[in-house]
């Protein structure tokens, strides 16, 4: 399927690893002009190689900059810079975001405004910053990618389900709000993917408990239909799709990829 994405400028934060990464890898083979962002410089650089040679072209990154999402000033400083370099927007990924844990009990506000920090406002505040040159151009995708926690917060995720629940809400608002002007809003909700951290987690597992990575990794596995862990690159796939034209009909929804593991039949 051609998505017709050859050109298109997008930015994807949160791209120097994970799902982030795999979501610009897959732009980048599309044709698209990457920008990322992250908080370090280091995976960034690396990123940026790894992307240009998805692409086989040194022009498939327009620009590779540290920024922390969850600082207005940095977000307004990297949209600049993009627009200075590109000249257009076309396309964001919202993906940068911690996913920080506790319980009613020892939850503080301080870690709570984390949370909000990257998942709300720092989704939010991205999009207000490209809001304006896609009502220019009269044309924009934007995806918010939100973890599983808004459809099951669990008693020691309290701040991720908090924060997801938010960021679901917006979206949809936003989504509303812009639709006749062509900007189509939307989020892409993964669950138990094997990123960096699931798979440090398992080989923890492993250690600890003396047994092999099937085993170790059951916790995540047996939680859903398809029976194993979700890869990036079907994130990607999915993110490649919901953002090209062949998705045009698609707006305020919230897709699931999860391996079968969410059991409600509305929603």
């Amino acid at each position: 399927m051609d998505l017709d994405l050859e050109g298109k400028v997008a930015i994807v934060t949160g791209g120097s690893r994970g799902i982030g990464l795999a979501i610009a890898r897959r732009l980048a083979r599309e044709g698209a002009r990457l920008a990322i962002c992250a908080r370090d410089p280091a995976r960034l650089e690396a990123a940026a190689t790894s992307l240009a040679e998805a692409a086989g072209t040194t022009d498939a990154v327009v620009l590779a900059r540290p920024a922390d999402t969850s600082d207005a000033a940095a977000r307004r400083a990297f949209v600049e810079q993009v627009l200075a370099k590109a000249g257009r927007i076309d396309i964001l990924v919202n993906n940068a975001g911690t996913h920080l844990r506790a319980t009613v009990d020892d939850l503080t506000e301080e870690l709570l405004q984390r949370q909000l920090g990257d998942k709300v406002f720092g989704f939010l505040g991205m999009i207000q910053a490209v809001l304006p040159q896609m009502r220019r151009q009269g044309d924009g995708r934007i995806v918010n990618i939100i973890g599983q926690a808004t459809r099951h917060p669990h008693p020691d995720r309290l701040p991720s389900g908090i924060a997801n629940a938010a960021a679901q809400a917006m979206t949809k608002s936003v989504a509303d709000a812009v639709a006749r002007e062509n900007i189509r809003v939307n989020s892409v909700c993964p669950q138990y993917i094997e990123t960096d951290i699931i798979a440090a987690t398992i080989e923890r597992e492993m250690a600890a408990r003396g047994v092999d990575r099937a085993t170790a990794a059951s916790g995540f596995t047996r939680a859903n239909v398809l029976g194993r862990l979700g890869q990036a690159e079907e994130v990607a796939d999915l993110v490649a799709f919901m953002v090209s034209d062949r998705a045009d009909f698609v707006c305020g929804s919230s897709v699931s990829i999860d391996g079968g593991y969410n059991r409600y039949v509305f929603g």
